[in-house]
């Protein structure tokens, strides 16, 4: 590793509440992914989660399957979708992981996730807790969650299935099940250290033999385990929660079916930012560690037939006690990010968060940065009865003039809240506005557009699977590139609207509510 990449090595701890291996890189199983009408997936997305203002926010997992399933549980910051916390749960057969985001009083107080579960966690929780490192903390308070299923066991014979199952509410053994998870470099990236336990490729990890679990391989102390692809075995719902007035809303996750039809098995020790292409930041939105599979997923995913989205629509309230929010969730920006250089951007400029137009940056745009946001939004705002915002009358105005005016904002973020009523429903850090009617209510149309500043938006992404983690001259921001792929359809968009309905005089009568948006999808 250079010099110039050694500050880096503090972000090892960001997402690991704490190999890259040389060989053939195979080609991801093509699959017709979509969203999933029934419910379930591969993938689940929350698009919104909060602890700020009293807030906590809970999210429930279910395996609906017969199988046990491995799967990634990802914070995401709504600033920029840096990875603040994840973690992996192992869950046996027809298992539920529930569990709720909250947030330690004071402006430093920890981010954790809370559970009294007894489901496998890796790594193991501290007094049911685990807490969000401090790397990428700021700004964490609120964001969105991502859920991928990694994979599960070919059989409910081996290991880790032995292994994480219940009896009487308890799984067998978690510390045997959490060994599978270690970074596997015993002999090298070339050659995986195949008596040391760990994780070995995409569909193979060894778990350390235990008494009544398995038998050790001949000359090791380790059993493998093999995987095949999840199917579409999660069901994953959440709520919002505030514990000061009451209010509570929740909704299902935006399920994705058929997303990889391939394992996923990556490490939770170590990530890219030292060289480990085979650890914790995978997989994410754009498929799995790029040492065993090709990636390129996210663009399925910016298909209209997916989530790629021209416009939003929704209602809004700005009346007496009935308040109104938009949660807009743009997930998966960060795979348009020469990540190496916007690691490096927030380390030497901490409130480098959104965009740089300055050449010199260390993540300009149209070299590093080239994702859709900032986005230009035009608000189409309407009235119950089809009125909207329109010129005073007796004005003089230039022709041809349209009835309504159109008003237009950016949404710099990747999660963005946008205000409709007289007082707010999240208390985001950062909320838009939108100036409505003089009637109270109404519905209104966000159309968007990509930040046209750049020459085009592009998925950036490892080209190679021969990363040799032990050479001096190993650097990931080398080979990581944006030139060869270009992000096709349009922006990924997901989210609701937060309705409040709060009686001063009565708090035991107010109640929230979630409603999804509705959606006219990219050409």
């Amino acid at each position: 590793m250079r010099n110039n990449f050694k500050p880096l090595g503090i972000v090892a701890a960001v997402a690991a509440v704490t190999a890259g291996y040389a060989q053939a890189q195979t080609a991801p199983t093509v699959t017709d992914t979509s969203v999933g009408s029934n419910g379930y997936g591969d993938v689940a997305i929350v698009p919104y989660y909060t602890v700020r203002d009293g807030f906590i926010t809970g999210v429930h997992v279910v395996n609906s399957s017969d199988s046990t399933q491995v799967v990634k549980f990802r914070l995401r910051r709504g600033g920029d979708s840096m990875d603040a916390l994840d973690w992996n749960i192992v869950m046996s057969p027809r298992d539920v992981y529930a569990g709720f985001i909250g947030k330690d009083d004071g402006d430093d107080g920890d981010i954790y996730f809370s559970t009294a579960d007894t489901t496998c966690v890796v790594p193991a929780a501290t007094n049911n807790r685990l807490t969000m490192p401090d790397i990428y903390k700021e700004g964490a308070d609120e964001g969105y969650v991502e859920i991928i299923a990694m994979g599960q066991p070919v059989s409910e014979d081996q290991p880790i299935a032995v292994a994480a199952k219940h009896s009487a509410g308890v799984p067998a053994n978690c510390e045997a099940v959490r060994s599978n998870f270690f970074r596997n470099s015993a002999n090298g990236p070339s050659d995986p250290g195949f008596a040391t336990r760990g994780v070995i490729n995409n569909a193979r990890t060894h778990q350390t033999a235990s008494t009544g679990i398995c038998t050790a391989l001949d000359g090791t102390t380790v059993c493998p385990n093999a995987y095949t692809d999840s199917g579409n075995a999660l069901k994953v719902s959440y709520f919002i929660r505030n514990l000061e007035s009451g209010i509570e809303m929740g909704n299902s996750a935006v399920h994705l079916a058929d997303f990889s039809g391939d394992p996923m098995m990556t490490n939770q020790q170590s990530g890219f930012e030292i060289g480990d292409m085979q650890g914790f930041n995978f997989p994410d939105l754009d498929g799995g560690s790029p040492v065993d599979l090709g990636r390129g997923l996210f663009n399925k995913l910016r298909s209209g037939d997916v989530l790629g989205v021209a416009s939003v629509a929704n209602e809004w309230s700005s009346n007496a006690g009935v308040n109104t929010d938009w949660v807009i969730t743009l997930p998966g920006q960060y795979t348009m990010l020469k990540l190496p250089e916007y690691y490096q951007s927030i380390i030497d400029n901490p409130d480098f968060l959104i965009d740089s137009t300055d050449p010199d940056a260390d993540c300009a745009i149209n070299d590093c940065d080239w994702r859709d946001i900032p986005l230009s939004a035009t608000f189409m705002v309407y009235d119950r009865e089809e009125g909207g915002i329109t010129q005073e009358s007796g004005d003089l105005v230039v022709s041809p003039t349209p009835p309504a005016e159109f008003e237009q904002d950016i949404l710099p973020r990747e999660v963005n809240v946008i205000e409709w009523g007289n007082s707010p429903v999240l208390g985001s850090a950062e909320p838009r506005s939108v100036t409505t009617p003089d009637e109270p209510f109404g519905w209104a149309r966000l159309v968007v557009e990509s930040d046209p500043r750049k020459t085009s938006q592009r998925i950036c992404d490892w080209p190679n699977a021969s990363y040799d983690v032990n050479s001096p001259d190993f650097e990931p921001s080398d080979i990581m590139t944006c030139a060869s792929v270009e992000a096709g359809g349009r922006v990924p968009m997901v989210g609701f609207t937060a309705w409040a309905r709060s009686f001063e005089a009565n708090p035991a009568s107010n109640y929230g509510r979630i409603i999804e948006h509705s959606y006219v999808p990219a050409s």
